[in-house]
């Protein structure tokens, strides 16, 4: 029955908000792309082979288990390694980078929907990159008996507040998660809360003592960061030379890279370029913002141009800011920075992925609102491989002084690298918990 109560529940939300969908549909790419393999009109499968379904919500997400994908293409031959995504921007790096896999778009969670996806890839095992928490998808799942792996688990502050307040409804999906593996042990704390029930209900231990502890059906494990894994102590040279010849880049330049920015940042990052003597990166999180950046530096009088008009032969010229408008290229524009500035960390936003950069051994500055990496920027913090900033002036203040500063930006960047680095091998241990769901 509850399947029908989330039913329900969406059709009548889609109701509410078609009108906005149709005009952002109409205006926007973002909101059309993928719409008829969401509701289940899916490319035809090569083989009929059993499935190992992995699902990374957005980029950040399928950028980093590309090394789990070729390492379960290799270790598992007799399934086929199927990815799902959620955004447009992850579907464009799927159709350029995992051309080996068959890959679409994630299903509506519409319970006729998720069937006809699990009908037609037919998965033996289920991988949730970090969290997505869709109510029909893991029922479905669990009524097929399909294990359910979280992988690279994270739940952050906000998001536990919510999936407890309604755990009463929720419990099926939660149930239907047969091992959360979490990244550290602040996510499995929170992880056990979930998936724990009442002693004495079904799948728990006996007994009727509603003050005794709550005991967990579905295992709690701490398996690490795949992010960490994924990482890169050594930038592409040839890719590094690329930019920078494309960037126009001398000897002389100081560069800083502002990645994944937001608004709220933008306005602050543009009205100190002129006050900062180097040159300038820009790389909003979201392509849909590429256009209010423009706008900004313009009215601010400062020149700029897109990346994507950038040619070897036609490089940027030495007092404009780059402003990134492509998809996937973003780590390498890390290579060539001295300083990183990580975005949706000056406003209330959670932060974005700061590793890459670390590992690279930049120096790397963030806002105080990072709690969607709170173990990441505990590590940093501990070993001074980062520094947190908590508004425009310390921002400005820090990024002139370690611009002028190379011995101090080389210290960051080296004891921030040696951390990250040191923390890679979840990966073999994702691998363990993926033979044993499959029985190997």
């Amino acid at each position: 029955m509850r399947r029908w109560l989330f039913n329900w529940a969406y059709l009548w939300l889609a109701g509410l908000i078609w009108p906005w969908f149709l005009f952002k549909a109409l205006t926007t790419g973002k909101y059309r792309a993928g719409l008829m393999q969401r509701l289940g009109s899916l490319p035809p499968r090569s083989s009929d082979k059993p499935s190992i379904w992995v699902h990374a919500v957005s980029v950040g997400e399928l950028l980093q288990i590309r090394p789990l994908l070729a390492a379960l293409k290799e270790k598992h031959p007799g399934h086929d390694i199927v990815v799902t995504y959620t955004t447009k921007t992850a579907a464009e790096i799927a159709r350029r980078e995992l051309t080996d896999y068959y890959h679409c778009y994630s299903p509506v969670d519409l319970s006729w929907v998720v069937a006809k996806f699990f009908r037609v890839l037919n998965p033996a095992l289920l991988i949730l990159v970090e969290l997505e928490l869709w109510p029909n998808w893991l029922m479905h799942a669990g009524r097929k008996g399909v294990p359910v792996l979280l992988a690279n688990g994270r739940i952050s502050e906000k998001s536990f507040r919510n999936y407890k307040r309604f755990k009463w409804l929720l419990r099926p999906a939660y149930e239907a998660i047969t091992i959360w593996a979490m990244q550290d042990e602040a996510y499995a704390a929170r992880a056990r809360e979930l998936a724990a029930r009442p002693m004495g209900s079904p799948g728990g231990a006996a007994g009727s003592d509603a003050s005794m502890p709550l005991v967990s059906p579905g295992a709690v494990e701490i398996a690490g960061n795949l992010k960490y894994d994924s990482l890169k102590g050594e930038p592409d040279a040839e890719k590094t030379a690329h930019f920078r010849k494309i960037f126009g880049l001398s000897e002389s330049d100081r560069v800083l890279v502002c990645g994944s920015t937001h608004p709220g940042e933008h306005e602050i990052l543009v009205d100190m370029i002129p006050r900062l003597s180097c040159r300038v990166v820009i790389v909003p999180r979201h392509p849909e913002r590429y256009e209010s950046v423009r706008e900004l530096l313009t009215k601010a009088g400062i020149k700029w141009v897109n990346r994507s008009a950038l040619k070897p032969d036609s490089p940027a010229a030495p007092d404009q800011v780059i402003l990134l408008d492509t998809v996937g290229e973003l780590a390498h524009v890390y290579a060539v920075a001295d300083v990183v500035f990580i975005g949706g960390s000056l406003i209330p936003h959670g932060g974005q992925n700061m590793a890459e950069p670390v590992a690279l051994g930049k120096a790397t500055l963030f806002g105080p609102h990072t709690h969607n990496f709170k173990a990441t920027v505990r590590e940093l913090k501990e070993c001074k491989g980062a520094i947190e900033v908590q508004n425009a002036t310390e921002l400005e203040r820090e990024l002139k002084s370690l611009l002028a500063d190379e011995p101090t930006r080389t210290a960051i960047g080296k004891a921030g690298q040696a951390r990250l680095l040191a923390s890679r091998g979840a990966m073999q241990r994702y691998l363990e918990l993926i033979e044993r769901l499959l029985g190997e």
